[in-house]
């Protein structure tokens, strides 16, 4: 009989538990933390009208008492408002041939605008999931400058073909990594099933969209011989292809739960039970980021408690099920996270970074041309990334943008 060590959770491992929800006024609301800006752009003074006084008086007499209060500072939006900058450039020729052009970092190399614009149009397409022509309709609201929607998606392409140097080295950097989580979904382009992969280490999120969800495609990405953890869900195509793979607890607990929940009287509820109890002790082992000599020792004591749940006889055939097609069929995967840090136990992050692109599944359902999935997979995958190391996707790019219109060409 294996002991149970902390009291069964009926419940997905993702949620927190009962009572630990936080409750109150969220950090940052108005007025409720936020310090008083240091510099006031303007100040205001408020009165009452003549008549307002007037009434005033009439109705409170000589008890009326008039004082000035000093209010919360105010965020005032001005409106956006585009310059137009005529550039005047020196070019290069031998006899008659265009050899070179000088530059400038803020003179885009084709097109009409500037690396500002562009990261902006880009934030509104990809960030907002906007259409090309809400896009559009909003810049001319801002501003007052009417662009098509073809102008507006010529220059989001140029964009992703000049960024497509810095995502071929992300994909370089995803290969050199220690721990990668990788998770697909379904994708349409064109009304075609695409998928589209999340890659997702520490420090990169890596989007490939491609037409199958064949084992092929990871191989594309992370060669045929990763020599880094794999972590991933059950499906047959995470297999072979690294030289050590960890399991999604998550998905291993969420499915045993709906079904303990459904057979409460079966041993299915206990088997939830005692993966749940396994699960959380891992957990708590690895919080304090063990050293290699103990990690290897508990090791083998997690290893031996997944084993012993494998040994049990199980009756039911919902717990028959789980144990054969996910513990056994991945028996030297669940554990993996206790031998190597900084791999988690769940593939929860890769999911939450793939959330972040739903909604340009649900609200623009996806991709109408293969270059456009093409382009949006550089430019996200960069976004993402600039984004989980601290940087501002918006800024980051305008100085990208700005390193490209710098470097002079020249042409042979």
């Amino acid at each position: 009989m294996i002991p149970v060590y902390t009291k069964p959770v009926m419940k997905s491992p993702n949620r927190l538990p009962v009572g630990t929800n936080p409750r109150g006024k969220p950090k940052g609301g108005n007025g409720g933390t936020r310090k008083i800006p240091k510099k006031i752009h303007k100040r205001k003074k408020v009165r009452f009208t003549r008549e307002q006084l007037k009434l005033l008086k009439e109705r409170f007499g000589n008890k009326l008492k008039i004082k000035k209060v000093k209010l919360f500072p105010v965020w005032e939006l001005i409106p956006a408002k585009f310059e137009v900058i005529q550039y005047t450039t020196e070019r290069a020729y031998v006899r008659k041939k265009l050899v070179a052009q000088a530059t400038n970092p803020n003179m885009p190399k084709i097109g009409i605008f500037d690396n500002k614009t562009i990261s902006w149009i880009v934030s509104l397409k990809n960030g907002f999931a906007g259409s090309y022509e809400r896009v559009a309709e909003h810049i001319k609201d801002m501003t007052g400058e009417e662009f098509s929607a073809q102008a507006l998606k010529d220059a989001v392409y140029r964009t992703g073909e000049e960024l497509e140097p810095y995502y071929k080295e992300l994909e370089t950097e995803l290969r050199e990594s220690d721990y990668v989580g990788v998770d697909p979904t379904s994708w349409r382009v064109n009304g075609e099933n695409f998928v589209l992969w999340m890659f997702c280490t520490i420090n990169i999120v890596f989007i490939n969209i491609e037409k199958t969800k064949a084992r092929y495609n990871i191989v594309k990405i992370l060669g045929n011989a990763f020599e880094g953890v794999v972590g991933s869900d059950c499906a047959p195509e995470f297999q072979k292809f690294a030289e050590w793979f960890q399991k999604c607890f998550s998905h291993l607990l969420r499915t045993t739960h709906t079904l303990a929940l459904l057979n409460q009287k079966k041993d299915i509820a206990k088997l939830h039970e005692w993966l749940t109890n396994l699960f959380n002790e891992m957990k708590e082992f690895l919080e304090d980021d063990p050293p290699p000599d103990e990690r290897e020792k508990m090791y083998n004591y997690f290893d031996g408690k997944l084993q012993d749940i494998i040994d049990y006889c199980w009756k039911s055939k919902d717990a028959k099920s789980i144990v054969k097609n996910r513990l056994v069929a991945f028996r030297n995967d669940w554990c993996t996270a206790i031998l190597f840090s900084g791999v988690p136990l769940t593939n929860n992050d890769t999911e939450t970074w793939i959330k972040s692109v739903m909604s340009a599944r649900k609200i623009l359902y996806c991709h109408r041309t293969e270059k456009g999935a093409e382009c949006y997979a550089i430019i996200q995958s960069l976004r993402l990334t600039w984004k989980v190391r601290g940087l501002s996707p918006f800024h980051t790019m305008i100085d990208k943008l700005r390193d490209i219109n710098n470097s002079m060409e020249i042409r042979v």
